[in-house]
């Protein structure tokens, strides 16, 4: 009976040990947290509609903090525009990309997306770059890249 409670004890120890563990797949969802992005590109649908750095209509970032909450800045000229909201990192079925969903609880002017409610969608595209998804219904297309981590 001792052999057979080890023997069981072993195979709970070498099977629990060979799964994935938790804790590094939290890790993954960290590094969207405490990090300024901050917008470089701007573009269109058009030819030579891309537009860089000061050329861009406004200038914005988002600052990710690991509560799950962000806060995005725009300056328009001297016009400054602030939202705040929550964020989680999500996928969708049968892709392979990792998303920020953006909820905004506050500066609902400032959301871009296609679906008209008060979220916004990131996708995270390397450690370094993420984009707005408002491309897909005629919106600009938004650049971002990690400024500070």
């Amino acid at each position: 009976m001792k052999k057979v409670y080890f023997l069981f004890i072993s195979v709970l120890l070498l099977f629990s040990c060979s799964q994935p563990d938790i804790s590094q797949a939290d890790d993954a969802e960290v590094k969207f947290a405490d990090q300024k992005w901050e917008l470089v590109r701007m573009s269109g649908k058009r030819v030579n509609s891309t537009k860089i750095g000061s050329d861009m209509e406004w200038q914005e970032h988002y600052l990710f903090s690991l509560d799950g909450t962000f806060q995005k800045t725009r300056s328009n000229g001297d016009i400054i525009s602030k939202a705040t909201g929550i964020f989680e990192v999500v996928e969708y079925d049968n892709d392979e990309a990792d998303y920020l969903e953006l909820t905004y609880q506050e500066g609902f002017g400032l959301i871009g997306n296609c679906s008209g409610d008060q979220t916004e969608i990131l996708i995270y595209q390397s450690n370094t770059e993420i984009a707005n998804t408002w491309m897909a219904c005629n919106g600009p297309g938004l650049d971002y890249i990690l400024v500070q981590d």
